[in-house]
């Protein structure tokens, strides 16, 4: 061991444990109050923490380098002022950080933290201050580029202190499996001087793979997988894939014992880069694939099957091609994603009771699913995926021969979660064929998962399932369904139809209209506001569909909507349903026209306005998206009527015209279900990454065309509200997402040209005509330009003239112009 470490250890110094002192009693104080409950105290302690931390650093450091030696103190004071001291060692490139005020105690410190890592014994207490080691050593070392040093100038005992322990076997295996650990976190700082020592390196990570300790092996094989992450090139990796048999014979052993802390900690090391997985490729045939599925399959740790499993899906994420030719990688994978899926709730009846947010427990299920979405997706940009469907339709179809409801279940979610990537009519037709003949099963889940499936390939074949052929097939389905005796099969029925309704042609749903509407109306009369909306939805949808066809029901609806209306207006926690209730009733004014919506106008467009009076609604409101929508098809249905409503309507509108791209930011936070716009643009030199939530852009789209209309159809009405459209339009005519938003944009700010000439202010249209040539013409003239604005912009001064008329420009202006 001693010669494995040798180069490592040249300058590490014999342990000495950290020199005990005495404690300043009023700081632990302090630190006590920290922790207190109260709230007072606590906060006196705060102003004093702080006070210290500006006036004395380098004194508030050694007091908590001070605590931190005192075992005799209790624990959570200790631990303490390790997360403490590791927020003084932070950002330490900033000028007034606390580690930059320390001086010449920098060295000092870096020492004691050595020195308290080694010595504390409280396992839990020295993670923090690994923690606090990883942490300041990655922030302050620095290998340029090319440079393949030795060992580490900014702190040259870390490494040798790190490495003369984790080689010692007299230590305590857990403090070894720390300081590989902390190895582990600094990876991404100091691989070149891992790489350039690679013979040590190797010797250390095999004697620790076969060290006695599960602990100690399970964080040798962590540290691998992330050095080897790091490394960026083959040639550099390739020296340490002779311990890739030793890593999978870790894990093997690590996965027969059912405490799964350690195992977990070499899964999660594993999921893969493209760089790992160039490193195991060789092996993972052999050697991984069959560790990781039986982990998957059998190990009593639920986190240890997830991560075992989502190894075997990055692989295919990280490299495609590759793992495509690994013998009998997809028949394994996709097995397991089967085997996911039916690890559902065998309680019918409480599953009965649960709304879909219920299905936590449900969650193998929901990994199954999105796990055949990815590897379907992955095959698709490969151009592999018509291989992939080959085995699939053979695995369904077994499904479903097994009459066993599990299985069928995991049958159609397989369908769905591969609807999008099959391209070819016959077979999209064959697969939903399959999914519709599980609506009839005896199973409720079945039947719910059916509905899903028809919902998900109305989505996604919306030009197939539209077809006379197929409405014909499925309208007669959608009857049934709104009376299963399973209230969530019907919801899940209702939901459908919203994506299969929009697409269907008016012909086709019109000799429905009248059963489907027989039905919905006694669901419209149920208390159950799950059950309301979606019913309203799905009037709303046929409405939509068949325009004034639906005008014989408007009288039996309009007083249900009004009530539901009356009943949710003031109920913040229904906006959703009173969105929806507006959608509905604008989508039957358009049913009936202008005469017969007048009567009943004033007061929808009035329960509109309060709706957006009530006070603290949140910025992501959705009243607000919905009345957007229905104010631009009442605004179209009732004309120059709909202008005593402008002024109450239109602020809401125009405030969506603040929506913008914002630069991204490091620290900035996605959720994985929110969908992102990114692109690039050059500012006074530099590159900004912009970035903005596909919902906003939806949200100031919607706003443009609600605008758009209420100026096409008021005409010269809307004239008293072109000056404060224009101002609030200017901003969007340097929208750089999407060409669509400029274009919709220009285009509107024709319209208003028109509404102030025929309001007959001409000294407004100049204005306007004026202020847009202003904004436009500058990007004829650049140095780089963007044929597709240039496009844009030409196709708005076009607009812009033709909408404002003869007599507004001059000789010299046209001849700028045109030059």
């Amino acid at each position: 061991e001693t010669s494995h470490c040798a180069t490592f250890a040249t300058f590490a110094m014999p342990f000495q444990p950290p020199p005990r002192q005495a404690v300043d009693a009023g700081f632990v104080e302090t630190i006590r109050h920290l922790l207190g409950a109260d709230n007072n105290a606590r906060n006196q302690a705060e102003q004093r923490y702080d006070a210290a931390k500006r006036s004395e650093p380098v004194q508030l450091v050694a007091s908590l380098v001070q605590v931190l030696t005192q075992t005799d103190l209790e624990l959570p004071v200790r631990e303490q002022c390790a997360v403490l001291l590791r927020q003084c060692c932070g950002k330490v490139k900033e000028p007034e950080s606390t580690w930059q005020k320390l001086g010449t105690y920098q060295a000092q410190l870096r020492g004691q933290l050595l020195q308290i890592l080694e010595a504390e014994p409280n396992q839990q207490l020295r993670r923090k201050v690994s923690d606090c080691v990883q942490s300041l050593a990655n922030q302050i070392v620095e290998i340029e580029e090319g440079q393949n040093p030795t060992n580490l100038k900014e702190w040259p005992e870390l490494m040798p202190c790190l490495f003369r322990i984790i080689c010692d076997g007299s230590k305590d295996s857990t403090l070894r499996a720390d300081c590989l650990w902390i190895v582990k976190e600094l990876t991404c700082s100091v691989w070149q001087m891992l790489l350039v020592n690679s013979s040590q390196t190797f010797q250390v990570l095999q004697t620790c793979l076969a060290d006695p300790a599960q602990t100690v092996k399970a964080e040798a094989a962590a540290l691998l997988c992330s050095f080897v992450d790091d490394i960026p090139s083959k040639e550099g990796r390739k020296p340490f894939q002779p311990l890739i048999p030793e890593v999978t014979s870790v894990m093997a052993q690590l996965a027969s014992n059912p405490e799964p802390k350690e195992l977990n900690t070499v899964l999660q090391a594993l999921q893969s880069t493209t760089e790992t997985a160039d490193f195991f490729k060789q092996h993972i045939a052999s050697h991984l694939i069959p560790v990781l599925e039986n982990i998957a399959m059998n190990h009593p740790d639920e986190s240890a099957r997830k991560y075992a499993f989502e190894v075997i899906v990055s692989f295919m994420e990280s490299k495609p091609k590759m793992m495509l030719k690994v013998p009998d990688y997809i028949q394994k994978a996709l097995s397991l994603c089967v085997t996911f899926m039916m690890q559902l709730n065998e309680d019918m009846a409480t599953w009965m009771q649960q709304d879909d947010e219920d299905d936590e427990d449900e969650e193998f299920f929901n990994i199954g699913k999105e796990s055949v979405d990815r590897i379907s997706r992955c095959a698709a940009k490969v151009e592999a995926f018509p291989l992939l469907l080959e085995g699939m339709k053979q695995a369904v179809s077994k499904l479903f021969q097994s009459g066993e409801w599990k299985q069928v279940v995991a049958g159609i979610s397989t369908l769905s979660m591969i609807a999008e990537y099959v391209d070819d009519e016959a077979t999209v037709s064959q697969m939903t064929n399959g999914i519709k003949m599980q609506l009839a099963a005896t199973n409720a889940r079945v039947r719910y998962a059916a509905w899903g499936g028809i919902a998900q390939f109305s989505e996604d074949h919306a030009d197939v399932l539209s077809s006379e052929t197929w409405t014909s097939q499925l309208l007669p389905e959608f009857l049934k369904g709104l009376d299963d005796p399973c209230a969530r099969v019907s919801l899940q029925c209702m939901e459908a139809f919203q994506h299969f309704g929009e697409s269907v042609e008016r012909e086709d749903l019109e000799p429905f209209i009248q059963p489907l509407m027989e039905k919905l109306g006694n669901k419209m009369q149920s208390s159950d506001v799950k059950l309301q909306k979606k019913a309203i939805t799905f009037i709303a949808v046929i409405a939509g569909q068949v325009d004034d066809a639906f005008a014989p029901y408007y009288g039996h609806l309009m007083p249900v909507l009004k009530q539901v209306i009356q009943n949710t207006l003031h109920k913040t926690e229904e906006r959703q349903l009173l969105g929806k209730c507006f959608e509905c009733i604008s989508l039957l004014a358009r049913a009936v026209g202008r005469s017969g919506f007048r009567a009943d106008a004033e007061q929808i467009m009035q329960a509109m306005i309060e709706a957006t009076k009530i006070p603290n609604l949140p910025n992501n409101d959705p009243v607000k998206e919905y009345m957007m929508a229905a104010s631009e098809r009442i605004c179209a249905t009732l004309k120059e009527d709909f202008l005593p409503f402008v002024s109450h309507i239109l602020p809401g509108v125009l405030e969506k015209f603040t929506l913008a791209p914002r630069e991204f930011a490091n620290q900035d936070e996605i959720n994985d279900d929110d969908e992102v716009n990114l692109t690039m643009i050059r500012e006074n030199g530099r590159m900004k990454v912009m970035i903005m939530y596909s919902s906003e852009i939806q949200d100031l789209k919607g706003a443009l065309e609600c605008v758009h209309t209420f100026v096409e159809e008021l005409a010269a009405a809307y004239a008293p509200f072109v000056a404060q459209t224009a101002q609030a339009l200017l901003p969007v005519f340097d929208f750089c997402m999407e060409d669509g938003i400029r274009d919709l944009a220009f285009e509107t700010w024709g319209q208003l040209c028109r509404s102030a000439r025929a309001g007959g202010q001409e000294q407004v249209v100049r204005e306007l005509v004026m202020e847009f040539l202003k904004r436009v013409s500058p990007k004829f003239e650049a140095e780089k330009v963007d044929l597709a604005e240039l496009k844009t912009s030409a196709e708005g001064v076009t607009a812009c003239l033709r909408e404002a008329g003869p007599n507004i420009l001059h000789a010299e202006q046209l001849g700028h112009i045109c030059r």
